[in-house]
C-alpha cells in the first residue's frame, strides 16, 4: 500500500511539473542554436535647428538708498614714531692709532725635498745611430 502511495504522489508531482512549466521540457527537447548578432546600421538624424529664445529686457527701477553715515574712527598711529637724524648726531670719537710691536719669528729651516723626475726620461742621441739619408 505504501508503494502505491509513493508511486501515486510521484505521478502527481510529475503531472504538476508538466502542466505548470510546459517550456521546461521544450528546452531539453531542442538543442540551443547560436545565432550571429544582427548588425543594424545606425540611423543618422540631421540636427534640428532650434531658434534662440529671445527674452524681453526686464526694466527694474533703481532703488535709492540713503547714504550711510559712519562716525570717524580714531586709530592709533601704526609703527614707531619718526626719528630725526639731528637728534642722534654725535661728534666723531677720536682714538689714538693702535700700536702693534713687530713680532719676531725665528727663521724656519726646511729640508730639501727630493722629487723624482717628472715625465719621460731624457734620451741621449749617442745611443741611437741613424743611417745616412741619400
Amino acid at each position: 500500500m505504501m508503494s502505491k502511495m509513493a508511486s501515486l504522489s510521484s505521478l502527481v508531482l510529475l503531472l504538476a511539473a508538466l502542466t505548470l512549466s510546459p517550456q521546461g521540457l521544450a528546452d531539453y527537447a531542442k538543442p540551443s542554436v547560436e545565432k550571429p548578432p544582427i548588425h543594424k546600421p545606425s540611423i543618422e538624424k540631421p540636427p534640428v535647428y532650434k531658434p534662440p529664445i529671445e527674452k524681453p529686457p526686464i526694466h527694474k527701477t533703481p532703488v535709492e538708498k540713503p547714504p550711510i553715515e559712519k562716525p570717524p574712527i580714531h586709530k592709533q598711529p601704526y609703527g614707531k614714531p619718526l626719528v630725526h637724524e639731528s637728534q642722534y648726531e654725535k661728534p666723531p670719537i677720536e682714538k689714538p692709532p693702535l700700536y702693534k710691536p713687530p713680532v719676531e719669528k725665528p727663521p724656519v729651516e726646511k729640508l730639501p725635498v727630493h722629487k723624482p723626475p717628472y715625465g719621460k726620461p731624457l734620451v741621449h742621441e749617442a745611443q741611437y745611430v741613424k743611417p745616412p739619408v741619400h
